[in-house]
Formats: C-alpha cells, sequence, structure tokens
C-alpha cells in the first residue's frame, strides 16, 4: 500500500457513515406534493431506524420504503471516491461532500416522485455556499453565486413559457447545480448545463420512439442536471 491510498481510504469513511442517513431522508421525501412527509411505515414503526438499512426494507414488517435496495449505498460509494480522486481539500472537499449528499437525496426522490423538495435543496445550497465561503477564495465564492442566480433565472423564464413542463423545484435545484460549477468557471456552467439538458432531450426522443415514455409524459429532469454537473465537477 502506498502512502497516498490509506490516506485517501481514510477518507472515505466519513461519507459511508451518512448513508443511513441519506437512505432515510430518501424514504421521508418520496411522497407525491398532496400528501405529508412520510415518518412512518405503513407497519407504523418510525422509519429511523427501521428503514435505514441497505435494503430499504422495514425491520419489522419487510416492507420496501424509499430507495431500491442498495443504490443509495452505491451511489454514495461513487461520489466519496469521485470527491477523492478530484483532489480536492480542506473546506473545499467539506463544501462538495456535502453538495454531494444533497443532490443524491434529490436525485433518488425526483426519480421515485418527480419531486424536488425545496427544504433539501435550501439546505444544500446554503451548506455548500457556507464552506465554501470558508476557502478565502472570494472571486470563485462571488462567480458560483451569480451562476446560480443566472441559471435559476433562466429555468424560472422557461418554467414559465413552458406552462408546467418544467417544474419550479428545477428553477430552485438550478441553484446549488449552478453554484457548483460556477465554483470552477463559466464555461463549466455551461458545459453542464447543456449537458444535462441534452441527455434529457435524448433520453426522452429515445423512450418516446421505443414506446417506453407515452406522449405527455415527462421525465424527472433533476438526475440529468446533477449528474451532468458532478461529471463536469469531477472533471472540469
Amino acid at each position: 500500500m502506498t502512502l497516498t491510498a490509506a490516506p485517501r481510504r481514510v477518507r472515505l469513511l466519513p461519507a459511508l457513515t451518512l448513508v443511513p442517513l441519506l437512505r432515510w431522508t430518501v424514504a421521508v421525501h418520496s411522497v407525491p406534493d398532496d400528501l405529508p412527509w412520510r415518518a412512518a411505515c405503513p407497519c407504523g414503526q418510525p422509519l429511523w431506524t427501521n428503514a435505514i438499512r441497505p435494503s430499504g426494507r422495514c425491520t419489522a414488517c419487510g416492507h420496501r420504503i424509499g430507495a431500491p435496495p442498495y443504490t443509495v449505498e452505491a451511489a454514495a460509494a461513487v461520489a466519496a471516491v469521485a470527491l477523492v480522486l478530484s483532489g480536492r481539500t480542506g473546506w473545499a472537499l467539506a463544501a462538495f461532500a456535502w453538495w454531494a449528499a444533497g443532490m443524491i437525496v434529490l436525485v433518488f426522490v425526483d426519480l421515485a416522485v418527480m419531486r424536488l423538495p425545496h427544504r433539501i435543496t435550501a439546505s444544500t445550497t446554503a451548506g455548500f455556499l457556507g464552506l465554501l465561503a470558508a476557502t478565502g477564495d472570494p472571486r470563485a465564492w462571488t462567480r458560483a453565486i451569480a451562476a446560480g442566480l443566472v441559471l435559476a433565472a433562466f429555468f424560472a423564464i422557461l418554467a414559465v413559457v413552458s406552462r408546467g413542463q418544467l417544474g419550479w423545484g428545477d428553477v430552485t435545484l438550478a441553484v446549488p447545480v449552478a453554484a457548483a460549477l460556477g465554483w470552477h468557471s463559466w464555461t463549466a456552467v455551461y458545459a453542464g448545463t447543456l449537458l444535462g439538458l441534452a441527455a434529457a432531450a435524448l433520453t426522452a426522443i429515445t423512450l418516446r420512439r421505443a414506446g417506453r415514455l407515452a406522449a405527455g409524459m415527462h421525465l424527472p429532469l433533476g438526475p440529468f442536471l446533477i449528474i451532468a454537473a458532478a461529471t463536469v465537477v469531477v472533471w472540469p
């Protein structure tokens, strides 16, 4: 084992300990808009700690709640490895780890119920920008905020023009997504946004031609934007 391999493995451990919390958060928020946040399994047992195992099944009744088995764990492991390989350290590493955790939750909730909870988006954005402020790079921090506001304004216009085809959850998601990209450069903002929108459009066209996406049905945009942004962030 090399001297650099051991510290990298040590950095992965704190991220992996948060996985049960991420799975619980996904289970709480994976409900339609017209229902309150989930606090318990249908059998009446509280979600914490009855639905935080990798299987996602309630320890009392065996009912599966939230994300599919082992998917949150796999996503967290990939994110942790990507962050280590990105070479970030200190406050920047902490900021992007916080961002990654929030984005993982949003991806799974959006895939489950096509909903992007504002409370998750807001807390992710606040923590991310707060930790980035501690890095002492005011120019990059200002650019991150500006990028978030610009993309959110652009998405807000699209939401109005499209008359509901673009949700307001996507508008608020634009802030942390663009902020993460803007921390690097404006070029990263353009690249990440275009990559996410293009991937969503191509996937929708492919599924419609294959008869797997009915006319009038839409794909959740959040996962495409998040995965595209993460790709550009890790390999700018």
